[in-house]
């Protein structure tokens, strides 16, 4: 069998400078109602006995039949309910998701089954139900049954419609109004409209789980579903219902939870989260939902003390309580709240804990406080996060804005907004009120992020609006919070490991940004979190990238300039770990985003000089990304760094001289090696020149030429140049050395490639042995060697020997640098190899085949790395 060479042609330990070496789905019907007034409907409708006969799985399943499946939209639960049970006190049986489709159950196998079990489908008609998916979809396929049995859908409308709304399939269909009517009537409507014979219900008739009358089901406790199409008696000033109100089913259902049960004080829930997550929304979404349930419901504007004490002193008017100045009277509704109950306060945009706390009601109701700030639990309130919308409800939401919006874009627009509810509601508004396509939104949010998100929509400010106010309120009361936040904002939108300046002995956490002392950080901290501008966790700090694109976007030109130099003195405080050793590099991860975003704005920059640490920072951080196998990444931040330190510094400079080998091994790693021998030959010139033939520098510059030599096939001049180079290293710095074993590693490597496997076999496992004593088997430098000497013992053809180091150092591999990384890869390709010269031709091929994926992912079909592997793929 002809192969080409196993990989593992590149696995050499480059040499940068000194410093750098190491050191009921199940058939439930609604309960003891199930076949309650049956034989008379059977009688007059023709239906098949109680059971009746259905396939499942191959098997034949006896269902029970239902009188009635209800078809709603999720924010009308309260209108299905209330219909629900209506129905059952009235004698029917009932099908009802919220009571019988418990949680992990299949929707689209329940709602088959429901449609095909229900004898009639009653479609609460909202213009929510018909903006849904899965509503809609169960009204496809009860139009077509009603198609060949009449009588079997029956549309009944619980809150108007607009003209044209109702598919024109339902039009000669009567329906049943219930919106505009007092609960009387709605009943009186419904069963008048159904039209059957039923049995009156005698004695309490069971709710579905829990055996009473008007009760939820079990697990659940509260007072009973009320009709839904009321208002309380006492009922103001709450801001009208956004009708484009999308997704937040399970914060709604927590609030449900929360305010369901009896309790001897208030309770109190704090709708806490950054400006523009829509917590006002939440809180209007559930006041109109619940609204029913209360005996009184009383918005209040909480932002300042002064519009509290008015809010409350409104609601002593309405209650017709108290008298005098506006703080007597809001006294006094106080007052009176403590002799009522079942009421429901809301103190919208609560900005001070302490305010809250002066005028918390006395008795049991019920309060919702909205806030930002998260000290609010200090109150006894149950913090609720509202946070970012999945991704499912940014495209529901911006469908609804434009229908005609393909899911694939709105998915994109929601990844570039941040699925921030307010920021995505605004470009569904513009996009549907402009024209403009999504896309082009997309290219110009980034710059115009001011103008795109500056308009206010019908029930908001505006997020633009909504960051500037905080942040100028932030900046007047607490200057230095500004100025950090003013720091974050240069960059990342990632969270960002904030420290202490370390006292004494104190020895600062690693990667960690050293912000000021401990009392000063936590301040600023605690303060910025209050302003919900960005989000705590411990020290660590992250911004929403909106926020942050505003707080950026909103600077002048000197304030972005002093900004961006404080951000600099800032990164380069990190304390970071060696970029060749695995184990630190969860430290350079978390950190390279932000070197990132400061060095793409240093680029734009021409008279700011960077500290020197943060250059040091930067180009460590892009000798991470080679070793860690990341070398698009790599070439991208090191190539406008040499630029721009050989342009301030010449290109005989340190530093100049260290980012140009980081770029050299990422473009030979790239494939690109006849621009990476340039680089490589201009550096040993000019190290030779400057240092010596004999400095650690200047050798290790000579390796690395002897590396883009036999990247090109010129493996003759590549073994003479390492021989040389590992005759002055032992000279110099003897056997054991790092570097010494660095180019024996090549040496070996070279003799193999020249054809001269049992001297390079030696070479290689005298180098194995030495670094296994030296540095341990799981060191990179040991495994690199283990690699190079496993593709000469394939050479040699003891294949056995082979599989059994391959498999030793794979498993090495994976365990220390993941799957992906390229050392990984070019092992699993040697052990590929080593499989198919035993005969296991199979497993060769599904490890290749796996291999050859990866690399295309990750390399591209072009790379030569993912050419071998596709090459021995075919012959395998």
């Amino acid at each position: 069998m002809s192969l080409r060479a196993p990989q593992g042609a590149r696995t050499q330990v480059e040499s940068r400078t000194t410093a750098d070496l190491p050191t009921c789905m199940t058939g439930r019907v609604a309960g003891a109602a199930a076949g309650r007034g049956w034989p008379a409907w059977q009688a007059s409708h023709g239906v098949a006995p109680l059971g009746v006969w259905s396939q499942a799985r191959g098997a034949q399943v006896l269902e029970k039949r239902v009188d009635f499946f209800i078809s709603h939209a999720g924010p009308d639960s309260d209108w299905a309910q209330w219909v629900a049970v209506t129905l059952l006190d009235a004698g029917y049986s009932v099908e009802l998701d919220v009571w019988d489709w418990t949680a992990g159950t299949s929707f689209v196998a329940a709602m088959n089954s429901a449609l095909s079990r229900a004898v009639r489908v009653l479609a609460l008609a909202s213009p929510e139900y018909f903006a849904r998916t899965w509503t809609a979809a169960e009204l496809d396929a009860a139009i077509v049954r009603q198609v060949q049995d009449g009588g079997y859908l029956v549309p009944v409308q619980i809150r108007p419609c607009e003209p044209g709304t109702f598919p024109p399939l339902l039009d000669p269909l009567v329906r049943i109004e219930l919106d505009g009517v007092d609960e009387p009537a709605a009943r009186a409507r419904l069963l008048e409209g159904l039209a059957g014979p039923r049995r009156p219900a005698s004695g309490p008739f069971p709710f579905p789980g829990s055996g009473e009358v008007g009760k939820p089901p079990a697990g659940r406790s509260g007072p009973p579903i009320a009709f839904p199409g009321r208002l309380p008696p006492v009922w103001g000033p709450v801001p009208a219902r956004n009708l484009f109100f999308t997704g937040r089913e399970s914060l709604l259902a927590r609030l449900n939870d929360q305010f369901s049960g009896e309790s001897s004080s208030v309770a109190v829930s704090a709708l806490q989260g950054l400006g523009g997550a829509g917590k006002t929304q939440l809180a209007v979404e559930y006041v109109w939902r619940s609204a029913d349930r209360y005996s009184m419901v009383w918005w209040i504007d909480a932002e300042t003390s002064t519009s509290l004490t008015a809010g409350l002193a409104a609601l002593a008017d309405s209650m017709e309580v108290g008298s005098g100045d506006i703080p007597s009277r809001a006294r006094a509704a106080l007052a009176e709240l403590g002799r009522r109950a079942g009421w429901l306060l809301v103190y919208d945009n609560a900005a001070d804990a302490a305010v809250v706390t002066e005028f918390l009601p006395p008795s049991p109701g019920r309060l919702i406080v909205t806030c930002r700030d998260p000290a609010l639990y200090r109150v006894g309130a149950t913090l609720v996060e509202v946070g970012e919308f999945t991704r499912d409800e940014t495209i529901e939401l911006l469908r609804r804005h434009v229908p005609s919006l393909e899911t694939s874009t709105a998915d994109q627009l929601g990844r570039v907004l941040g699925d921030l509810p307010l920021a995505v509601d605004q470009a569904g508004a513009f996009l549907a009120a402009s024209g403009m396509t999504a896309t082009s939104y997309i290219d110009h949010l980034g710059a115009h992020a001011q103008l795109l998100l500056g308009d206010a929509t019908l029930h908001h400010a505006g997020l633009a609006a909504t960051v500037a106010t905080a942040y100028e309120r932030l900046a007047s009361e607490h200057p230095a919070a500004a100025a950090l936040l003013d720091q974050l904002a240069c960059l990342a939108p990632e969270p960002v490991p904030l420290a202490a300046l370390p006292t004494g002995t104190a020895q600062p956490v690693p990667g960690a940004l050293l912000a000021a002392d401990p009392l000063a950080l936590h301040t600023a901290l605690a303060v910025i979190g209050r302003y919900a501008l960005a989000r705590r966790s411990g020290t660590s700090l992250h911004i929403h990238r909106l926020v942050h694109t505003m707080l950026r976007s909103r600077r002048t030109t000197t304030q972005t300039r002093a900004a961006l130099e404080a951000a600099l003195t800032l990164l380069a405080t990190a304390s970071i770990g060696q970029p060749e050793s695995p184990a630190d590099w969860p430290v350079f991860a978390a950190l390279t985003p932000h070197v990132i975003a400061v060095a793409s704005q240093l680029a734009a920059t021409d008279d700011l000089t960077e500290p020197v640490e943060f250059r040091r920072l930067l180009d460590r951080t892009c000798w991470y990304l080679h070793c860690a196998g990341q070398n698009f990444a790599a070439r991208e931040l090191a190539e406008p760094a040499r630029d721009r330190w050989i342009t301030l510094h010449g290109a005989d400079h340190s530093l100049s001289q260290t980012i140009t080998i980081t770029l050299t091994a990422a473009m030979a790693d790239l494939g690109q090696y006849q621009s990476a021998r340039t680089l490589a030959e201009d550096t040993l010139a000019r190290r030779r020149r400057l240092l010596g033939d004999d400095d650690l520098d200047s050798l290790g510059a000579a390796s690395n030429l002897a590396c883009r030599l036999a990247d090109l096939g010129d493996y003759r001049a590549a073994q003479i140049l390492d021989e040389d180079t590992l005759s002055r290293s032992r000279r110099v710095f003897g056997d054991d050395h790092a570097f010494t074993l660095n180019v024996a590693n090549n040496v070996g490597l070279r003799l193999a490639s020249l054809g001269y496997y049992t001297e390079a076999r030696a070479l290689l496992k005298d180098t194995l042995d030495r670094r296994r004593r030296l540095l341990g088997d799981d060191s990179p430098e040991t495994l690199g060697t283990a690699t190079n000497l496993l593709t000469t013992i394939i050479s040699l053809g003891d294949h056995r020997s082979a599989r059994k180091l391959a498999e030793d150092t794979l498993d090495r591999q994976r365990r220390i640098f993941g799957e992906d990384h390229p050392k990984t890869l070019g092992s699993a390709n040697n052990l590929a190899v080593a499989l198919a010269g035993l005969g296991d031709y199979q497993h060769a091929r599904q490890l290749a085949e796996d291999n050859l994926a990866r690399k295309q992912h990750h390399f591209g079909d072009d790379h030569p790395d993912t050419l071998d592997a596709a090459h021995n793929l075919s012959i395998w």
